[in-house]
């Protein structure tokens, strides 16, 4: 049984924590500051309500370097309490109008503190690498001037903005008294408002338990990610040596590459890791990767390497395949497997293609086997996919190790029996052939683009099939598909769409056609839709066409459900047998 997570929570008061004489950090990997006039216009109006103490949630904290350093990481609420900084030097910045004194009182108390010796004033927060230089310059320091400050990005118009909102808003409330006295006691009254803001204080003393501890909580602050951490830890961990503004390049490439392919982070960085080590729930993700890491600015480099091949099986087109043999018939199974919308593959892929020099065996024929694989059970069967990503995790691991603990000359071997014993237990886990039959038969045209594109490649898969060779493949751009008897069939037809609402957009009522072709096609009967099929050059009209004429030119429910069934074994029989 694991340990249980360690921390303490409590509630407590802003002035308790950011007031206390405590020093806090933001790490490297938190986001910039992001609040816009919705977050600050709901913080002020909770600060001026007459229900007592607002609740600003819960606040994480690291004290793990602690002893070490004299500051306190924060983990989440780096918004919130950057926010109640900019507030304070607004009052700060209005009460030296009235009191100079005042004002320094402030800095002192909040903003600041001093060193009881030397009188050394340190800032009570730090914010992030980009942000620090303008928010010390300009809110921070006392002598400092954010109304006048110029912004050099997003983050700064942000502060600047939200300092001016503030700055606003507490001077229409000063503009209710004319005494100095009153002023001040409203001033004041501001500053205690804010000092009493109730919050949830978490405190840590683990790095590695901070996103577990963040799944586990409600807070009103930006949402922290495993990525957050590991990008932290990564830097904090790297040697004096390294150029760190190389390593921060490095971090945004690998970014930009997952950003591309349109996937988050946490679920790039979670394969990466599988596909090398064993597999891990993205729970339990950062607390494996830091007990198994030694080597960070190696994790970097094998990350960012990772993320490029992770591009390209998500994003390659047919030139960045060509740099492998047998690329072409790779390229068409990756592509086909994004249609799919299957992922669980892509940590025995990037395996693969990372060690692909080193394996020294072609792998087509394992792409092919996986897509016809994956057609059989996650699209048309549905069946569960945490079983199938662990079977490709184990023999992702397999790879790496026969990479690294096998002599070079009997790599291939090994790796030739890895996919023979895949390729077994795929079929053993693959559905039978009724049920893959009663499942394809239910088979339909969405009106999504993820619906067309599936429908393009069954067809276009079965086209290829009747092709005496597969040089000529569809070009799916230039093909649309087409409903034989038409979703909206008019009086030529002699049908309701409510009647034909059931069985029209199955799959054996459609068919792929030149573009060109399909406008002409539009609604027209079946004795004329057939002479315009004949002019189509895929094999899949020829034989419709032999169909519909074999039929009588007949073509209602019966005979859709009908080859729908007939394609069903087709599938089965051939175009996505293994």
């Amino acid at each position: 049984m694991r340990e249980a997570v360690k921390f303490m929570a409590r509630d407590t008061k802003i002035r308790d924590v950011l007031f206390a004489d405590y020093a806090y950090k933001i790490p490297r990997y938190q986001r910039p500051y992001t609040w816009d006039d919705d977050q600050v216009s709901e913080f002020w109006n909770d600060l001026m309500s007459d229900e007592g103490s607002s609740f600003l949630g819960s606040l994480i904290f690291n004290y793990e370097d602690f002893e070490k350093t004299r500051s306190i990481d924060i983990i989440d609420g780096q918004q919130r309490l950057l926010t109640i900084t900019i507030f304070v030097a607004v009052l700060r910045d209005i009460v030296k109008r009235i009191d100079k004194s005042k004002g320094e009182l402030y800095q002192r108390k909040d903003i600041a503190f001093e060193d009881r010796i030397t009188g050394k004033q340190t800032y009570r927060i730090t914010p992030g690498d980009q942000t620090r230089e303008y928010f010390e310059r300009n809110v921070q320091d006392f002598d400092g001037n954010t109304m006048e400050s110029t912004p050099a990005n997003e983050e700064q118009k942000k502060i600047k903005r939200n300092y001016i909102f503030f700055y606003n808003k507490v001077d229409d409330e000063l503009n209710k008294y004319i005494n100095k006295d009153d002023q001040l006691n409203c001033l004041n009254n501001l500053r205690d408002r804010i000092g009493n803001l109730s919050i949830i204080s978490i405190q840590i003393v683990n790095e590695d338990e901070a996103y577990e501890i963040f799944e586990t909580t409600n807070a009103r602050g930006v949402d922290l990610s495993v990525a957050d951490l590991l990008k932290n830890i990564i830097f904090k961990k790297l040697p004096p040596s390294e150029d760190k503004d190389y390593a921060r390049d490095k971090w945004q490439e690998i970014i930009d590459l997952v950003e591309e392919t349109s996937t988050e982070m946490r679920r790039f960085i979670r394969q990466y890791w599988i596909s090398r080590h064993a597999s891990v729930t993205e729970k339990k993700l950062f607390r494996e990767i830091k007990r198994e890491t030694i080597d960070y600015s190696g994790l970097l480099d094998n990350l960012w390497l990772s993320a490029d091949i992770y591009n390209q099986l998500l994003e390659g087109n047919e030139r960045d395949w060509a740099k492998f043999k047998n690329g072409q018939r790779m390229f068409g199974s990756t592509s086909a497997l994004r249609i799919m919308n299957v992922s669980q593959c892509n940590v025995l892929f990037l395996a693969i293609l990372r060690n692909f020099d080193e394996i020294a065996t072609d792998p087509a024929r394992i792409f092919e086997l996986i897509e016809r694989f994956s057609f059989k059970y996650h699209v048309v069967c549905k069946l569960p996919s945490n079983k199938i990503e662990k079977v490709y995790a184990r023999y992702a691991k397999s790879i790496e190790d026969t990479v690294k603990g096998v002599d070079e000359k009997h790599i291939p071997g090994r790796i030739q029996s890895s996919f023979s014993a895949l390729e077994k237990e795929l079929k053993e886990v693959s559905p039978n052939k009724d049920f893959f039959i009663s499942e394809f038969k239910e088979i339909s045209y969405r009106n999504t683009e993820q619906s067309r594109k599936l429908i393009k490649y069954i067809l276009g898969k079965i086209d290829n099939n009747y092709r005496p060779t597969k040089e000529e493949l569809i070009d799916f751009d230039n093909v649309n598909i087409e409903h034989l008897l038409p979703q909206k069939p008019g009086k030529d037809w002699g049908l309701k769409i409510a009647e034909i609402k059931q069985y029209v957009n199955r799959l054996g009522n459609l068919t792929i056609i030149d573009k060109t072709i399909n406008s002409i096609a539009g609604n027209k009967k079946m004795q004329e839709k057939v002479e315009i099929l004949k002019t189509s050059r895929l094999p899949i009209n020829r034989r419709l066409v032999e169909e519909i004429i074999a039929n009588n030119y007949q073509w209602d429910e019966y005979v859709i459900n009908k080859r729908q069934e007939q394609l069903a074994e087709t599938a089965w029989e051939t175009v996505w047998k293994f």
